[in-house]
């Protein structure tokens, strides 16, 4: 039986639109967003199994086009959101008042059924132009995002699950970021 996990889903309507936001603590599932004065921006998992949530999120949002909302607890963490830009476009105004929103609208609970191996034959068919500049990623002190296209998600996918699987630490995403977005990395920090 395949393991899954319980999460938070809000459906909010935003003008004409409706949005259905997964939301997470930072906290409760190990993984921890910071920025570095908006140069990098830092997605820690504590290990293989938070890693393998952060691979399951991913894929969720590219399959659903649900919004992705991890939620900071302290100060020197940052808030992310995770989207499709071309499905779902977001402005930081209406990415904070989401935010702001979040506690007014009823939630349902979702069953997110997680990933827990990594297939190494992906890597034989990997052609790495596909994977340039699928990621547009903004970061600041308060609020980070990354806008993904579906190529792009199916990149941060397989790159977890070789994360979680691997002894490789950390992986950088620079490349696959357009020009002016920042560094991405991500990091299982028990490996790294």
């Amino acid at each position: 039986m395949s393991r899954s996990v319980l999460i938070k889903r809000v459906t909010i309507r935003l003008s004409s639109k409706v949005i259905t936001t997964v939301v997470l603590k930072q906290n409760d599932i190990n993984i921890k967003v910071r920025d570095e004065l908006g140069h990098i921006l830092l997605i820690d998992a504590a290990d293989s199994g938070e890693m393998f949530l952060l691979a399951s999120l991913f894929q969720h949002s590219m399959r659903s086009h649900d919004l992705i909302y991890l939620e900071r607890k302290d100060t020197i963490d940052t808030d992310l959101f995770i989207f499709n830009g071309s499905i779902n476009s977001f402005t930081q105004k209406d990415l904070r008042k989401i935010k702001s929103s979040l506690g007014f609208f009823r939630s349902d609970n979702y069953r997110l059924p997680l990933l827990s191996t990594h297939d190494e034959k992906i890597w034989d068919a990997w052609e790495h132009w596909k994977y340039n500049e699928q990621l547009r990623i903004k970061s600041g002190k308060d609020m980070a995002t990354i806008n993904s296209s579906q190529l792009g998600f199916e990149m941060l996918v397989h790159s977890c699950c070789y994360l979680a699987t691997s002894y490789s630490g950390h992986s950088h995403f620079d490349w696959n970021s357009t020009k002016s977005s920042p560094e991405l990395i991500i990091r299982n920090i028990a490996r790294n």
